[in-house]
């Protein structure tokens, strides 16, 4: 059995965020380029002023655009941690790992209790990551485990466990 202990917190949250912007800002940084295009084209292509001045204002906006969307997010990270009770009073985890499947034990105080014990069908993927599991049980929900808060087995036990009981594509071990 491999066992791990940890508290849902804010900690858990950013890990995850950051694992999401990092596939996103991809896609941020060619929408900056691809406005920055169209500005130096307006620019070049210019036939009086007005362009010059669209095309300028079309740079501008596309460098700041990355910024403004990567501080809007952070802004928004951290409305949900102030206003989420679960992250403020931290809620105390317990994950599982056997052969049959998987158990996560959840307390917070004395105000909520959470049992769930499914076989390894319940996670759409998992990824593992050199400080920690991502087990998302649908496209945009997520358990987030810190390997440093293991307390039985080892991580390389359940990285093999998960690659056995998972379906081929399913467990991707970004440690390596």
């Amino acid at each position: 059995m491999i066992e791990f202990k940890t508290q849902l917190d804010f900690n858990a949250q950013k890990a995850l965020n950051k694992m999401n912007i990092k596939k996103a800002i991809v896609i941020f940084v060619v929408l900056s380029l691809f406005i920055i295009g169209i500005g130096v084209t307006g620019i070049v292509m210019a036939e009086d002023n007005s362009d010059v001045i669209a095309g300028i204002t079309l740079i501008i906006v596309g460098a700041l655009f990355t910024p403004i969307v990567l501080l809007i997010n952070e802004y928004a990270q951290s409305v949900v941690r102030k206003t989420s009770p679960f992250l403020q009073n931290p809620t105390k985890e317990i994950y599982r790992f056997n052969e049959e499947g998987f158990e996560h034990l959840q307390k917070r105080g004395e105000s909520f209790y959470s049992h769930t014990k499914a076989d390894y069908t319940y996670f759409y993927k998992v990824i593992s990551t050199p400080k920690y599991y991502f087990m998302y049980i649908a496209s945009n929900q997520c358990h987030v485990i810190n390997k440093s808060h293991i307390t039985q087995g080892a991580c390389e036990e359940l990285d093999a466990l998960l690659a056995r009981k998972l379906p081929v594509g399913k467990f991707k071990n970004a440690s390596k």
